[in-house]
């Protein structure tokens, strides 16, 4: 005799309902998380794989935000000492013309404009940071303001307030970068040009005005050849300032290459197809709907049908 069994049925049903009832709560989590599963332990195989690329792009992300930093500071060095190096020609000009004419107009105008712009160049800050001041970065490297100071201090030294600790940064696994300039480095050779021709200019010898006398033309001669050197030394600061622009943007396009690449390593491994949970979504709840209704049927069967 055949026999129907209604609960044996019942079971398998029911059992068959609460795994699309699960997978349809798995899909609808994963659609909205973005990621395949919501813990490491669903992705036992790949974790140390995925651990490590996440400790690397980690990194990556730190030596990238350092580059970025080190760059803003060196387009800053970099304007600043263009400044300076502009000023220091101007004042050489300035030279040149009151040798040349054997009298000065202008010089003593521009020494002092050059001065207090090359002071102002060198004070520069970026968010409280002054740029030129070495680890002592919360002085101001220069304390004179105008060339009065210059002429009253004993020596130029005396004016620069910054350490010789030169600020560097690692933007790379083996990399460190040294990017930062100090304030007597590129002021103090050309402020001593200035202050010989202020001190002159306040001295017995002077004043630097008018027609020039053999005394003060072979002087003015002497400072011109000076100034020269100055320009060229702070010429080499920017040339070398340059060089490391250019390769701290490298390092800059490396890190974000690593980044780019790693972001898609770790996509592969804990992100989800969206499209593809949206189309399982769909079917398992078909399936799941499908399994309500003949779970339903299965409660209305009664052995008096068969009687």
């Amino acid at each position: 005799m055949t026999r129907v069994s209604s609960f044996g049925h019942q079971q398998v049903m029911l059992a068959s309902l609460l795994n699309g009832q699960s997978r349809v709560f798995n899909d609808q989590e994963q659609i909205t998380t973005g990621k395949k599963e919501k813990d490491y332990r669903g992705l036992a195989s790949e974790v140390t794989t995925l651990l490590g690329a996440k400790t690397v792009i980690s990194q990556t992300r730190g030596y990238l935000g350092a580059a970025n930093h080190v760059n803003r500071f060196l387009r800053t060095n970099d304007i600043q000492l263009g400044s300076m190096v502009k000023n220091a020609e101007n004042v050489r000009d300035a030279l040149l013309n009151a040798i040349s004419q054997e009298e000065t107009l202008t010089l003593n105008e521009t020494l002092g404009q050059s001065f207090t712009s090359m002071v102002s160049a060198l004070n520069t800050s970026i968010g409280g940071v002054h740029i030129f001041s070495g680890s002592r970065s919360d002085v101001k490297p220069v304390t004179g303001k105008s060339i009065s100071d210059l002429v009253a201090a004993t020596s130029v030294s005396d004016l620069f307030q910054n350490d010789q600790r030169r600020p560097s940064a690692k933007i790379g696994q083996n990399t460190t970068m040294e990017y930062g300039i100090l304030a007597d480095e590129a002021g103090k050779e050309v402020f001593q040009v200035f202050k010989n021709i202020a001190d002159f200019n306040a001295g017995s010898s002077g004043p630097l005005s008018g027609k020039l006398n053999a005394t003060k033309i072979s002087f003015l001669k002497g400072e011109l050849a000076n100034m020269d050197k100055a320009i060229e030394n702070m010429r080499v600061l920017v040339a070398r300032n340059g060089t490391r622009q250019n390769n701290v943007d490298s390092f800059i396009s490396q890190n974000q290459s690593q980044e780019a690449f790693l972001k898609v390593f770790i996509s592969d491994i804990e992100d989800v197809n969206v499209a593809e949970a949206i189309t399982r979504l769909n079917n398992d709840k078909t399936a799941l709907e499908a399994s309500f209704k003949i779970t339903s049927q299965l409660n209305g069967l009664s052995l008096l049908k068969f009687l």
